[in-house]
């Protein structure tokens, strides 16, 4: 108990303030600990989602080689070359931001903008494997946007999980065990003032009898 009492002047003024302080610390003590339940739901959350879209994002890759596979071997090398090179005028990954549970994550948007060619000039197969690539990149952005907020999230929970034990295990168990032992010294201290009050009235008294 001695290690955990905190250095501090045994006054009754101290004591008002450790109880007003012990107070506080475990107000923030739920407004944290509720604050550590969102976050690890939201994480939970997150990390459930990323791995579904990993699964289809690992899908899509299969289904996309199979379609260019399956239109490569009748269509030109040269026409899949050029469909590649003209098929998107412009393409870029949009950066923003959103708030999960109060942490500030990525958002990730993927733009596109369509190039000048004819559609009907190539098999519908190769157009088909065009598309899917185009959808596979969208989702491979939202992958990177997700394990992205994952670390984020996880590293707030870390930080508020070492708040919440710090609070429990070392500051609210010290500052009580700190009230505790000024409570003690302060019984003490009674103790010993009604012993010397009683000494004072008896030699007063026999003073008295003995006048």
């Amino acid at each position: 108990m001695s290690q955990q009492i905190m250095k501090i002047r045994p006054t009754k003024i101290e004591l008002i303030r450790l109880r007003r302080r012990v107070k506080v610390a475990k107000r923030l003590h739920k407004v944290l600990k509720d604050r550590l339940i969102i976050l690890s739901q939201e994480l939970i959350a997150l990390i459930k989602e990323s791995r579904e879209l990993r699964q289809e994002v690992h899908e899509r890759i299969a289904a996309c080689e199979r379609n260019l596979m399956d239109t490569a071997s009748y269509t030109p090398p040269l026409m899949i070359d050029l469909l590649a090179s003209t098929r998107m005028e412009t393409a870029q990954a949009v950066i923003g931001t959103r708030v999960i549970a109060g942490v500030r994550v990525p958002l990730l948007e993927y733009e596109a903008k369509k190039g000048k060619y004819d559609p009907a000039a190539y098999p519908i197969t190769l157009e088909n494997a065009g598309k899917c690539y185009e959808e596979l990149v969208s989702k491979i952005l939202r992958l990177a946007e997700m394990e992205a907020s994952i670390l984020l999230v996880g590293k707030e929970v870390s930080r508020v999980k070492r708040r919440v034990n710090a609070l429990e295990t070392i500051l609210i168990p010290r500052i009580e065990a700190t009230i505790k032992y000024l409570m003690m010294k302060f019984e003490e201290r009674e103790r010993e003032d009604k012993m010397r009050l009683k000494k004072v009235k008896e030699l007063l008294t026999r003073k008295s009898q003995g006048g």
